[in-house]
């Protein structure tokens, strides 16, 4: 399946920036999530603003084929064995409610479709590397 990912999608990086403020506040204050990010990148603001920031870059490339973003975001995760596929899943869903209460249907529906496919990548990924066994997909 291609994605239209074209300026015709009308997605800026004012969309990303809107859709990432609320989507890492409403992380921070998830109780299953919020405490993995705190452990990992902290709870100072100054600190969440850099992350916002490199994420942002993030969304950047993969929405908008910005090539700002520097980073391995499989490297990042591995080092973080204590997420889980359930982890993932509220990840997802809060991001996707997100997006659909700060964007357009259309906007949100094509973060929401990326957010997933990157969301399957990280986890088959995990899994491979925890483990010595075939991933599972299902």
């Amino acid at each position: 399946m291609n994605i239209d990912r074209s300026p015709k999608a009308d997605i800026t990086r004012a969309d990303i920036q809107a859709l990432l403020v609320e989507f890492y506040t409403r992380v921070r204050a998830n109780e299953a999530i919020g405490p993995i990010f705190h452990h990992h990148i902290g709870e100072d603001d100054a600190v969440w603003a850099i992350h916002l920031a490199k994420i942002e870059d993030f969304w950047a490339n993969v929405m908008l084929r910005d090539r700002a973003y520097k980073g391995n975001p499989m490297q990042t995760h591995l080092a973080m064995p204590e997420i889980t596929p359930s982890h993932f899943d509220i990840w997802l869903n809060l991001f996707k409610t997100t997006a659909h209460e700060v964007l357009s249907p259309d906007k949100a529906d094509l973060f929401d479709l990326m957010a997933r496919r990157i969301g399957q990548s990280l986890m088959m990924g995990m899994q491979r590397a925890h483990s010595n066994q075939v991933p599972n997909l299902g």
